[in-house]
């Protein structure tokens, strides 16, 4: 009886053994399929172009809807001109530099709602302001003499 008794709990054991290996390689092979999945960690040039402005200029800024317009509208800005920067003024104003070959170009992009659909879109202009005018004692002030500026430039474009 003892016999029959230690040879259950063996058998018991080596099957619970077994079932615990199968689970480890399924876990194992399910972690390497994730990782080597190609579509999941292979970005775009315009995809990366948009996380590098997000995460290096903005703080890891998780603006969905600017991430998109940077990689829709922006990105084609690169046939002419070499390098871009983005400067957040606001939460929905920002202050974008382009630099070609001889030239720097300044522009505003400002983030809308939409009254009737409620989505966002943006709008980019072409502004005199340059860096200096934006920012004031390195850092941005809400009463600075650089806004006061945007306000009023903003007001004569939209006329």
């Amino acid at each position: 009886m003892k016999k029959i008794f230690i040879l259950l709990l063996l058998a018991g054991l080596m099957s619970c053994s077994k079932t615990e290996k199968q689970g480890e390689k399924e876990s194992a092979n399910k972690n390497q399929e994730e990782v080597e999945n190609p579509a999941d960690t292979i970005m775009t040039v315009e995809e990366k172009f948009s996380s590098s402005i997000l995460s290096d200029f903005l703080d890891d800024t998780d603006d969905d809807d600017l991430a998109v317009y940077l990689e829709d509208e922006l990105f084609k800005f690169s046939q002419n001109y070499r390098g871009a920067s983005v400067l957040q003024i606001s939460h929905s104003l920002w202050f974008v530099s382009l630099e070609g070959q001889n030239n720097m170009k300044n522009f505003l992009l400002q983030k809308f709602v939409d009254f009737n659909t409620n989505e966002y879109y943006f709008r980019l202009t072409d502004t005199p302001l340059n860096v200096s005018d934006i920012i004031v004692n390195s850092s941005l002030s809400r009463n600075s003499t650089a806004l006061k500026k945007i306000g009023t430039l903003t007001k004569e474009q939209n006329k």
